[in-house]
């Protein structure tokens, strides 16, 4: 799958799990399980996460050890590490990752919003979209700032790991399904998949839309449910 696909799911996973598993989820952690959603294609230089740290691609094969069950142990085990380290490590890692998500998550507006904007004849100009975008982009970084200073907060802290934890399986699941597959037993490199579609084609386009859309529809329930249009949504975790 493309990044911007993985996030999707990512988010989309992430939601669904608050709305309909009970799940605890507070909204900007969405930022972090975007990053995580393709936080194991750091294996590929040419990815979007794997420019920012092209020498780690230089060592370790595209989907190798990144996507396998032995990657998913290795990440659990770093994170419970850092998670119970000094709060300057889980901080810069927050950071770090939280940047990253904010990066992704305007490219995934910008794709979907300006090619909606394309298929549908010009429905809203390129000023307009731009003015969308902006606005997006100026509340997933409210949304940084609010995780910041919640950085101490434990409860929070239990929650993020745990969802990184599930976004950086939805990768693999992403990838398992496609002609291309994973190595899910690496160093085994027989690679394992269903097969349903190639990577980047019309297919997975398709699906990604499908995606988008039902990540909005998550959204507007997880509002329903929680009511985070309200001040004290975002102040609860500040006691």
């Amino acid at each position: 799958m493309l990044a911007i696909n993985h996030a999707t799911l990512a988010a989309t996973t992430g939601l669904y799990l608050a709305v309909y598993q009970g799940y605890e989820l507070y909204l900007p952690v969405l930022i972090l399980i975007i990053f995580a959603g393709v936080l194991p294609d750091v294996d590929h230089p040419g990815s979007e996460l794997g420019r920012w740290v092209k020498p780690v691609g230089w060592f370790l094969p595209h989907r190798g050890i990144t996507h396998s069950i032995l990657g998913v142990g290795l990440v659990y085990f770093l994170l419970s590490f850092l998670f119970k380290q000094d709060n300057a490590y889980f901080t810069y890692f927050l950071l770090i990752g939280s940047l990253f998500g904010v990066y992704l998550s305007e490219k995934i507006f910008r794709k979907h919003i300006l090619n909606l904007d394309k298929l549908s004849g010009k429905l809203i100009s390129a000023k307009q979209t731009e003015f969308i975008l902006k606005i997006t982009v100026m509340v997933l970084y409210f949304s940084l700032f609010i995780l910041l200073l919640l950085v101490w907060n434990h409860q929070l802290r239990e929650q993020i790991f745990f969802f990184i934890n599930i976004a950086y399986i939805s990768h693999l699941f992403g990838d398992f399904i496609t002609i291309e597959g994973i190595p899910l037993f690496y160093p085994i490199k027989q690679k394992f998949g269903l097969k349903l579609f190639r990577t980047g084609s019309g297919v997975e386009s398709f699906i990604g839309f499908c995606l988008f859309c039902s990540c909005i529809y998550l959204l507007y329930q997880y509002n329903i449910k929680t009511n985070f249009l309200q001040l004290n949504y975002w102040t609860r975790y500040l006691s």
